[in-house]
């Protein structure tokens, strides 16, 4: 009897180790879906909203990237039309930086879709802070991943410091503000309200955070 209780101590013992060293490895990533609830965002020709297609990436790249790795946990500022702080811009943005740093974040994603008076802008751009050298190589790895994939819309990596930008000037952490495409875009609207599209793009993010951390830990 005593030996086997000796037995399911140890078992306990290693199976308490093996989870307190598993939390202890996994990776915060913040993915935060821009706009939502009073905020539309840009809204296209055809009345769709960008809140609606942010949702709807960033959900599919919190599910691939948590499926690409087990050891990284995804936190969304919002999973649903409802947001949980007042209908006011700046209070908003506090939020969005609140939810990351509560969280304890490691990284921080947010998906927008860009708008232009000209209807012939296209492309997707990564914006990020000139000294986040990680952001800036995960961009690139996102960049190289969506080539891959065919999907040749990318106007490059830009820095906030000709344009700066909340949720990513104030957090600490390698942040960066993803705009998928402009809405404003009749012919990439329809690709980017295409299912199998937001699937391409969002493995493409997926995979490069994934490998990004991959890398950082090995």
């Amino acid at each position: 009897m005593k030996k086997v209780l000796i037995i399911i101590l140890a078992a306990a013992v290693a199976a308490a180790g093996f989870y307190l060293y598993h939390r202890q490895n996994q990776v915060v990533v913040v993915i935060d879906p821009g706009h939502g609830g009073y905020d539309t965002g840009a809204i296209a020709d055809d009345g769709t909203k960008e809140k609606d297609l942010a949702l709807s990436l960033a959900l599919k790249i919190g599910e691939k990237l948590e499926a690409e790795n087990s050891n990284i946990t995804v936190v969304y500022t919002r999973s649903s039309d409802s947001v949980s702080w007042p209908s006011n811009e700046s209070e908003d943005l506090k939020e969005r930086v609140a939810i990351a740093e509560e969280a304890g974040a490691d990284y921080y994603l947010s998906i927008h879709l860009n708008s232009a008076d000209d209807t012939s802008a296209y492309g997707y751009c990564a914006y990020v802070k000139d000294s986040d050298d990680a952001s800036k190589k995960i961009a690139s790895m996102i960049a190289d991943n969506l080539d891959a994939a065919g999907w040749e819309y990318n106007r490059g990596t830009q820095t906030t410091e000709n344009q700066s930008l909340y949720v990513v000037d104030q957090l600490s952490i390698p942040s960066m503000l993803f705009e998928a495409g402009f809405i404003t875009n009749e012919t990439e609207l329809a690709d980017l309200q295409d299912s199998d599209n937001q699937d391409t793009i969002a493995a493409a993010i997926a995979k490069a955070y994934s490998d990004y951390i991959e890398g950082q830990s090995s």
